[in-house]
């Protein structure tokens, strides 16, 4: 093999490593973003996972009106579900968070409810 067949071997191979690396933290960065706070939530995400929060099921981005209220309230009370957030209709549904969670509905959709 000449020299300018490895090199341009060499340069594709580079190529497809650096290519795959940018595509797996593509696709799992926005999945993997903060599990543990699934685990925060009445029902600790079995319901609708990462979208009880997010308008993407992936998570990550944009939230819906429960992630926004999670982020008002239960961040900045150190990652707690309060009783001020189960209180809050944050979809503005007639039905509180803790209502919704308990009927297995979902708390960020005014379409779901108990």
């Amino acid at each position: 093999m000449d020299a300018y067949n490895f090199h341009k071997r060499i340069i594709l191979y580079s190529l497809a490593i650096f290519m795959s690396v940018i595509f797996s933290l593509a696709l799992f960065s926005t999945v993997s973003s903060r599990p543990f706070r699934i685990g925060k939530i009445p029902d600790k995400g079995k319901g609708f996972g990462c979208a009880t929060c997010h308008t993407s099921s992936r998570g990550g981005g944009a939230r819906n009106s429960f992630g926004s209220d999670y982020a008002n309230i239960a961040i900045k009370a150190g990652e707690k579900y309060t009783a001020d957030l189960g209180k809050k209709d944050s979809d503005g549904d007639g039905f509180t968070n803790d209502q919704e969670f308990e009927a297995r509905a979902h708390p960020g959709d005014p379409n779901s409810k108990p």
